[in-house]
């Protein structure tokens, strides 16, 4: 799926241990679409690469391309909308 809009919101980074022994790290963004009614979705980039590589910041403008997904653990269910890549408009190219 793909969304464009403006990134009102960078969260903090997240991270813990993985059950190999490494730590895993993630933030989640907050994209308004600008639609009159003010619409907005919480994406989420996975990894400390993936991070440092799409760099988005609070205040620009992207068009996002995410992958919703759904995780169950015991009984609870997680949603999250995985950015897979990120395309800046005054150079229209897609990182990621």
């Amino acid at each position: 799926m793909q969304i464009t809009g403006k990134i009102t919101r960078a969260l903090p980074q997240k991270s813990g241990p993985t059950k190999k022994g490494g730590t895993w790290t993630a933030q989640q963004y907050v994209l308004e679409t600008g639609d009159a009614d003010k619409s907005a979705i919480l994406l989420e980039v996975f990894g400390q690469k993936e991070i440092d590589e799409f760099a988005i910041t609070e205040g620009e403008t992207l068009t996002v391309t995410f992958v919703p997904k759904v995780s169950e653990y015991g009984d609870r269910v997680f949603g999250r909308n995985a950015i897979t890549s990120v395309g800046r408009p005054q150079n229209d190219g897609l990182i990621g």
